[in-house]
């Protein structure tokens, strides 16, 4: 057993208020709870313990006439339990709202259409290291999926199929902002899965750098922009067509909660994240609008900070039970359950992030009150910029990515804290 597979069976989600929400989101607060609740202060308020009253409770509800039997029952939750009233008024709006999203986010498409792992090809980039590694590795071992990774860093597990009884995992030595390359390795794909579709693209490619508007090196900047949000045009441009064919697949794009909430020294990082998330949208209306393609999902992922080598370029956050540091896996366990669900999905992870869209609309001294509860201010430093790169961030990189690398890792080393 590699230390990363002991590392993955040893995970073990920390109890955060994302796992209190899920278990409250099934009970008491889950869709079948419209009825369960009423009925249960109804049986509540009759006494009825014993079966034989509970049958009879019952029995006396349905020989009401629908009418009395709906006064008595809004009579109960609405006035004598009002508690349970505002439950039931809660949970219509969350389902409601849950349906809306639904049927808006897949253009009206309601029925599912997850990937069939048997024949659709799953499209990865930056799938060597990180979340994108844990991505394939899931895909790879619970999925039996055929999937190509796409980047120019070597990956960190063996180019074996981890589940076995399938073919080779592909890697692709590329730079996916660079449209000959992406082209060339998309033929490749294709000679060697032939029989099969191109079924899923993840654009999951990400770097940063971290450093204050006038101290950006412009080639970083551009190379941070290109891999960040360029390369989602060119990896769409070849395999986006596949999709729009069999009006069928899913386009994952993994942005960041950096697209909503911009940091000090985070300039290169968060325009090109946030240039992500239009992207992710201006696809979505062009599936329905442009190419009549309404079954292709889109899902679009906006993690906090994750613990990984490019993570570590950030502090951690303040409250862990509010806004935990993600595992790699975490993130990569809501992108497969977004291609098993069949569906479109907005993932702001965890869910205390869900407060982000908001910073945009409320008034400035809001948000300013966000930036101090989280400290914000000091998240992303010269100091935890060191130690990313001193921990291995950007080591792998090679040719002109590995020079932008030295580069940077020099003037980071001469500087000050």
């Amino acid at each position: 057993m590699t230390p990363n597979q002991a590392a993955e069976q040893r995970f073990k989600e920390p109890f955060t208020f994302d796992k209190c929400a899920r278990i409250l989101d099934k009970v008491p607060f889950s869709t079948p709870f419209l009825l369960i609740l009423p009925l249960l202060t109804y049986l509540y308020d009759r006494k009825a313990t014993s079966p034989t009253e509970l049958v009879a409770s019952l029995k006396h509800l349905s020989d009401l006439p629908r009418s009395e039997a709906l006064a008595l029952v809004k009579g109960l939750i609405f006035t004598q339990y009002k508690w349970v009233g505002y439950s039931v008024s809660f949970i219509l709006i969350k389902t409601v709202n849950r349906i809306l999203n639904r049927y808006i986010r897949n253009h009206g498409e309601w029925r599912r259409d997850p990937l069939d792992y048997s024949k659709d090809v799953v499209v990865i980039t930056g799938g060597s290291q990180g979340i994108g590694a844990e991505i394939v590795k899931l895909l790879s071992k619970e999925k039996r999926a055929t999937i190509a990774v796409l980047d120019f860093s070597l990956p960190t597990y063996p180019l074996k199929q981890l589940g076995g009884g399938r073919p080779d995992i592909l890697h692709f030595k590329v730079d996916v902002s660079n449209p000959e390359m992406v082209k060339e390795a998309g033929a490749k794909i294709r000679e060697s899965t032939r029989g099969k579709r191109i079924g899923c693209l993840i654009n999951c490619a990400g770097i940063a750098s971290g450093d204050t508007i006038l101290d950006v090196d412009l080639s970083v900047a551009t190379k941070v922009w290109k891999v960040n949000t360029l390369a989602n045009w060119v990896t769409c441009q070849e395999f986006l067509p596949d999709l729009i064919r069999n009006n069928h697949g899913h386009v994952i794009t993994v942005s960041s909660s950096g697209a909503y909430a911009s940091l000090p020294s985070m300039s290169e990082y968060s325009t090109s994240k946030a240039g992500a998330l239009a992207f992710h949208e201006c696809l979505a209306i062009e599936l329905r609008t442009r190419y009549n393609a309404r079954r292709v999902r889109t899902t679009v992922v906006c993690p906090t900070k994750v613990r990984t080598a490019m993570g570590d370029g950030m502090e951690d956050h303040l409250d862990p039970f509010l806004t935990p540091v993600l595992e790699p896996i975490q993130v990569a366990q809501k992108v497969v359950w977004s291609l098993d669900s069949g569906l479109s999905q907005h993932l702001l992870i965890p869910l205390f992030a869900n407060i982000l869209p908001y910073l945009r609309v409320l008034p400035d001294h809001f948000r300013r009150l966000v930036a101090v509860l989280g400290n914000t201010d000091n998240q992303v430093t010269k100091k935890s910029m060191r130690r990313a790169l001193n921990n291995g961030y950007g080591k792998g990189w090679e040719g002109e990515n590995k020079e932008i690398y030295e580069r940077k890792k020099k003037i980071l080393l001469a500087g000050d804290l």
